[in-house]
């Protein structure tokens, strides 16, 4: 029970990687708040995980709305001890196809979501002596890659973020990490979908090059964030975790390892 009685809040909750977050904290003896502006499937999933879980409509932009979800915390559990700030939407297109406003909303959601929401718990968590708060960045905010240009923008600003408010943070016991997987929730692709089914040798390959050729799992990135929520990670701070199979060790070069 790597997080019995800590009270957490997990944006992005709704579905995909932050439900899976929700579910494994849970299981490892948390209690969560799960903030998400997809009502329905959010409460769907605080349904599932029983009185360890509630739902709270949250819109990780808006500075009011994340002063509700805090006071709505404290006032039920009276601490908040883990943030993960897992909302995100993602943007795929070559810079010619992403507009300003594409870039704006990769931003306010990804990365100022994130901001907000450290501002909005820091205060009670110095009060009670400190807390751990997960950033769920991208294996695209550790290396580049074309046609994201907006999204990796916005995940090494998470990253950014992270280094920086870890060092500003970890003398109040406040410890800031990030994880980075190469993996994720598939929704996200849907827009994409027909595109991305006709480039199936493209992206098979990309993912061949990896050590472990495959992407993670939604339980694999989950177990990640529970590792950096947890004391287990007690003297990790600003760290990025990355979840990628080896992807960012260097190249497989098919014949090498036969020398």
């Amino acid at each position: 029970m790597l997080l019995d009685g800590k009270r957490a809040i997990i944006t992005g909750g709704a579905r995909g990687t932050g439900a899976t977050i929700a579910r494994r904290f849970v299981e490892e003896g948390a209690r969560v708040v799960i903030g998400d502006v997809r009502e329905d499937e959010g409460r769907a999933v605080a349904g599932e995980l029983g009185e360890a879980a509630r739902f709270a409509r949250l819109d990780v932009a808006n500075e009011e709305s994340w002063r509700q979800l805090v006071d709505g915390c404290l006032a039920a559990e009276g601490r908040i001890d883990v943030l993960v700030n897992n909302a995100a939407v993602l943007h795929m297109g070559n810079i010619e196809n992403t507009s300003l406003d594409d870039f704006r909303r990769q931003l306010e959601v990804n990365t100022l979501g994130a901001f907000a929401g450290i501002r909005a718990v820091v205060p009670s968590m110095k009060r009670k002596g400190g807390g751990a708060i997960v950033n769920v960045a991208s294996l695209d905010g550790l290396i580049g890659m074309n046609g994201v240009s907006a999204y990796a923008a916005s995940k090494w600003g998470l990253r950014g973020l992270t280094k920086a408010t870890a060092l500003e943070l970890g003398r109040d016991g406040i410890r800031v990490n990030a994880v980075c997987p190469a993996g994720g929730n598939g929704q996200m692709f849907a827009p994409w979908g027909d595109q991305l089914a006709a480039m199936e040798d493209q992206t098979r390959a990309y993912v061949a090059d990896r050590a472990i050729p495959r992407e993670a799992t939604l339980v694999e990135i989950a177990d990640a964030v529970v590792f950096l929520a947890s004391d287990r990670s007690s003297f990790c701070a600003g760290v990025d975790l990355p979840v990628d199979g080896g992807h960012t060790s260097g190249s497989f070069v098919a014949g090498f390892n036969r020398f």
